[in-house]
C-alpha cells in the first residue's frame, strides 16, 4: 500500500506554511508528495526517507508539469537517503547532440553511504528514464556505455564518454574539460555536458530525463575570471535547483559584480559527428539588461537580449579551422533559467559568483522568459530563395509593436554568403558609449573573419556582439570587421523593435559614404574588403527620432527630409550639374528639362551613391528644371542656371 502525503490541490493552500519538511514511510508503506503544476515552499531543511527501491513510488517528492520546489533563506542542509524526482526534456536530440546541464539533485546516499547532509556530487547513476505508460511516478535507471553512441534501448543507454565538467575559468580548449565517467564527479552547482541518444535520422526525437536524488539547496560559489586578451573566460554552471532561477536577481546581487555575461552552447544537430574537426558548434551570447526593480518578475518586461551563435569547427587547442554556418536560435527567453539548464558564466573580473536561494522563483517553463536552451534542428545558412538563389531573411520582428520590449536593432554580417554573425544594438536611457555591465555582451568566438562592436578604451577595446547604448540622433557607433581573405560582406538589418530612430545607415569614413540600412525596399548593404582589421572606419549612424506611438513618417515628412539632405550645385566652371546625396537615398531616375518641357537628360537606376554629376557643357545657356525621383517615388525639383560661354 502507498500513502500519498499531500495532493497538489492541497499544496496550493498549504505550501507556504512549511518550516521544515520530513517525508518518511508510514507503517512500512511508501509515502510521497506529488506536486502538480504548482510550488512547494519549505523554509528550512527537507529530510527524505527512503521508499522501496525500484518501485513505482521510489522517490519521496515528485515534481510534475512545472511543479517546483523552493526553499527559504535559512540555507538549511537537506538530508536523508530519500529522493526527489524532477524531469527535463531535450527535443531535437540524437547520439551526436550535446546539451549542457546543471543537476538539481545530488547523491542522497543511494550510490554511496555515510555522506551526511548537505549538497552532494552528481553522477549519471542519478539519471532515470520515465515510464509514463506505467504511471506518472514510475521510472527506470538509465544504462550506460563507454562507447561512442547513446542508444534508445529500454532503458535508454547514455554514453559516459561525453560526460564532462568545466569547473575552472578558461577558453574552449579540450584540456579545460574534466571527464566525469560513470562516477559521482560533478560537484554541486557545477554543470556538465552530456550527449543524447538515438539516430540522427529521427529529427523528432524528444527525450525526457529524470533526475533523482537529494534536492540541492543553499548557496553555490562559482569561480569566474576576467577576459584573457580578447577572449572571455567561461565556467560551466547553470541552475542547480529544482525550481526556476531568475538570472536578473542573480546578476545584480551585490556579491556578484565579477560576473560579466552568459554564454549558451548551441550546435548544428543535423551533423552526424562526434569530433571537433567535423562538428560545427558555438556559443550564443545573452545580456541580462538593467536591474529589474519593479518587484514583479512576472510582468514580461526586461527579458534581456540574445545574439545567436555562429558555428565553427574547433581544434583541441580551442582554435577554429573554419565556418560551419549559424544557429537559427535567437530566442531572448533566457532570464528565468529552467530546471537543469546549463550555462557558461563569463567573468568581468577575477572572483566568484554566488548562486543563492534568494534568486529562486516559481516561474513556469514555456512562459515568456523561460525556455530550455534547444535548437530547432536547422541551419539558417542552408535556407535559399528558389527564385533567385539567395537566402531569405526576416525583416521586422513579429513582436515589434510590443511596448514592453527593449528598443533594439538586430544586424547580420554575412561573409561570402557562408557564415553569419548575429549582432544587436539595444537602446537604454542610462547606457553609455563605453562598456556597460549587464548591457554589453562579449563575443564568444574569435572567428578568422568576423564582425563586432569594439568597446572599451582605445588601447584595450574588446569585441562585443551586443552593444547596449543610449540613443542620440546623428550618433555614430563603431562596427569592426576582421577579414582573413578578401570577402564579400552583406550587412543586413533583420529586426527592429520599438526603434527610437527614423533611419539607420552604414557610414564609411574612408569613402565618406552613407548607405541606408532600414526601409522596406532596401535589401542589404554590401562591401568587399581585402584582408585586414577595420576597427575605426565603419560606423552605424542614426538620424531622426521615431514618432510617439510608433507612427511612421508621412509622405510630406519624407519629401521634406530628402529635400533637406539632397543638395544641388550647377558648377558652370566645370560644366557639370553636381548632386550630393550624403544619406544614401536610392535614386531611381534623374531628368533634366528645358523651359519648353523638352527632356534633355534622362538617367535611370542611379543607386545610392553619395554624389552624382551630369555634363552640361553641351547645353545652351539658360534655366533648366532638374527632377530626381527616389525608389519610394518621392520627387525633388531644382532649377539650374547654365552659363556656357
Amino acid at each position: 500500500m502507498k500513502n500519498l502525503l499531500l495532493f497538489s490541490i492541497f499544496l496550493l493552500t498549504t505550501a507556504n506554511i512549511f518550516a521544515q519538511l520530513r517525508v518518511r514511510k508510514n507503517s512500512g508503506n511508501d509515502t510521497y508528495i506529488y506536486v502538480d503544476n504548482t510550488v512547494l515552499f519549505v523554509e528550512q531543511e527537507i529530510s527524505l526517507g527512503r521508499n522501496t527501491p525500484g518501485g513505482n513510488t521510489e522517490a519521496s517528492i515528485y515534481l510534475r508539469n512545472n511543479g517546483q520546489l523552493i526553499q527559504g533563506s535559512s540555507n538549511s542542509n537537506n538530508s536523508g537517503r530519500g529522493q526527489i524526482s524532477v524531469q527535463q526534456n531535450t527535443p531535437v536530440t540524437n547520439a551526436y547532440a550535446y546539451y549542457y546541464w546543471c543537476s538539481p539533485v545530488g547523491d542522497s546516499g543511494y550510490l554511496t553511504t555515510g555522506q551526511g547532509g548537505g549538497n552532494k556530487n552528481f553522477g549519471v547513476g542519478l539519471l532515470y528514464e520515465p515510464q509514463p505508460g506505467t504511471s506518472e511516478t514510475a521510472a527506470q535507471q538509465v544504462a550506460t556505455t563507454s562507447g561512442l553512441n547513446g542508444l534508445t534501448t529500454s532503458p535508454i543507454t547514455v554514453s559516459t564518454r561525453w560526460l564532462y565538467t568545466f569547473e575552472s575559468p578558461g577558453t574552449e580548449r579540450e584540456g579545460n574539460y574534466t571527464a566525469m565517467g560513470g562516477g559521482l564527479n560533478a560537484p554541486p552547482g557545477f554543470g556538465f555536458t552530456m550527449k543524447g541518444v538515438g539516430p540522427i535520422t529521427d529529427p523528432q526525437l524528444d527525450q525526457t530525463y529524470e533526475f533523482r536524488g537529494r534536492p540541492n539547496n543553499g548557496t553555490f560559489t562559482i569561480p569566474v575570471a576576467a577576459p584573457g586578451g580578447t577572449e572571455g573566460m567561461m565556467t560551466l554552471t547553470g541552475n542547480p535547483y529544482p525550481s526556476a532561477l531568475d538570472l536578473n536577481k542573480l546578476y545584480y546581487d551585490p556579491e556578484n559584480t565579477a560576473l560579466g555575461t552568459f554564454w549558451y552552447y548551441d550546435e548544428d544537430r543535423t551533423v552526424a559527428s562526434h569530433y571537433y574537426a567535423t562538428k560545427p558548434f558555438g556559443y550564443g551570447v545573452y545580456t541580462i539588461g538593467p536591474e529589474d526593480t519593479d518587484g514583479d518578475p512576472y510582468n514580461g518586461d526586461n527579458l534581456g537580449t540574445y545574439a545567436a551563435a555562429p558555428f565553427s569547427y574547433y581544434t583541441s587547442g580551442g582554435g577554429t579551422t573554419g565556418s560551419g554556418g549559424t544557429s537559427s536560435n535567437s530566442d531572448d527567453n533566457k532570464r528565468f533559467a529552467p530546471i537543469a539548464q546549463g550555462i557558461m558564466f563569463v567573468g568581468d573580473a577575477d572572483g566568484t559568483v554566488q548562486i543563492k536561494n534568494a534568486h529562486r522563483v516559481f516561474y513556469k517553463e514555456g512562459e515568456p522568459g523561460s525556455v530550455f536552451q534547444r535548437p530547432d534542428g536547422s541551419n539558417t545558412e542552408v535556407e535559399n530563395d528558389s527564385a533567385n538563389g539567395e537566402r531569405e531573411y526576416a525583416t521586422i520582428s513579429d513582436h515589434a509593436n510590443l511596448s514592453n520590449r527593449t528598443p533594439m536593432m538586430r544586424l547580420w554580417a554575412i561573409f561570402d554568403k557562408n557564415v553569419t554573425r548575429d549582432m544587436v544594438i539595444a537602446f537604454y536611457d542610462n547606457a553609455t558609449d563605453g562598456y556597460d555591465r549587464g548591457l554589453d555582451g562579449l563575443s564568444a568566438q574569435d572567428l578568422h573573419t568576423d564582425a563586432y562592436f569594439p568597446i572599451g578604451p582605445d588601447n584595450a577595446r574588446l569585441p562585443y556582439v551586443i552593444n547596449g547604448t543610449n540613443y542620440v540622433p546623428e550618433k555614430y557607433i563603431p562596427i569592426a570587421f576582421k577579414i582573413r581573405n578578401t570577402s564579400l560582406i552583406e550587412l543586413r538589418l533583420v529586426e527592429e523593435i520599438n526603434q527610437p530612430y527614423e533611419r539607420a545607415y552604414l557610414y564609411d569614413s574612408q569613402e565618406n559614404t552613407y548607405k541606408q540600412l532600414n526601409g522596406a525596399t532596401l535589401a542589404r548593404v554590401t562591401l568587399t574588403l581585402p584582408p585586414g582589421t577595420y576597427d575605426n572606419r565603419f560606423f552605424i549612424f542614426f538620424r531622426g527620432t521615431n514618432r510617439p506611438g510608433g507612427k511612421t513618417e508621412t509622405e510630406l515628412d519624407i519629401k521634406s527630409s530628402i529635400a533637406e539632405n539632397v543638395s544641388f550645385f550647377q558648377n558652370n566652371k566645370s560644366r557639370q550639374l553636381e548632386v550630393r546625396n550624403p544619406e544614401g537615398y536610392v535614386i531611381k531616375s534623374a531628368s533634366v528639362f528645358d523651359m519648353s518641357g523638352k527632356l534633355i537628360i534622362n538617367e535611370k537606376n542611379l543607386g545610392s551613391k553619395s554624389q552624382y554629376s551630369f555634363y552640361t557643357g553641351n547645353l545652351s545657356s539658360g534655366v533648366y528644371l532638374v527632377k530626381l525621383v527616389t525608389d519610394g517615388d518621392v520627387a525633388i525639383d531644382y532649377k539650374a542656371v547654365v552659363h556656357n560661354d
